[in-house]
């Protein structure tokens, strides 16, 4: 089985295991589906990534901000259902992003490329087959806002 962890740099490395000691293995599952690898192509950075002096590289893909979120969540939960639906919060997330969810007039929120998020997982027959798998429920995990832990509104992060 493919280790997602030891295929990143020591820079990503590092910065995951400030956001939990431990990498629990059931991730991989999740993140080698082809739903989930297709983020690895899109930058977390928006459109900063094309500034002249680009500081970013390849280092903060959506891919490697949604395992980071997995990441927190486990450390402070070690819940499966609740670290899954923040490795998938951000699956439907097209091309720059967050630039999107302005463009559609959800400049505050910033939610609306989420919308898509339980008809991606819902027509994904490798995510459904684990969660099946698992024995989680689909809506355990197509909308990370049920966790206070994922999710909270300004000012309570």
């Amino acid at each position: 089985m493919k280790n997602y962890i030891d295929e990143q740099n020591d820079i990503i490395k590092s910065y995951y295991k400030i956001l939990s000691k431990d990498f629990p293995q059931f991730l991989n599952d999740y993140i080698y589906t082809p739903e989930m690898q297709q983020l690895d192509g899109i930058n977390q950075i928006c459109g900063a990534y094309w500034r002249k002096e680009n500081i970013y590289e390849d280092m903060y893909s959506v891919l490697k901000h949604s395992v980071g979120v997995a990441l927190i969540i486990w450390n402070f939960t070690q819940n499966k259902k609740q670290t899954i639906a923040g490795l998938l919060h951000d699956i439907s997330s097209p091309a720059f992003k967050h630039c999107i969810d302005f463009l559609n007039g959800d400049a505050e929120k910033q939610e609306s490329t989420e919308e898509q998020t339980l008809e991606v997982i819902k027509n994904s027959k490798e995510i459904m087959n684990l969660l099946k798998r698992d024995e989680i429920e689909l809506q355990e995990i197509s909308n990370y806002k049920i966790y206070p832990i994922a999710d909270n509104e300004i000012p309570k992060l």
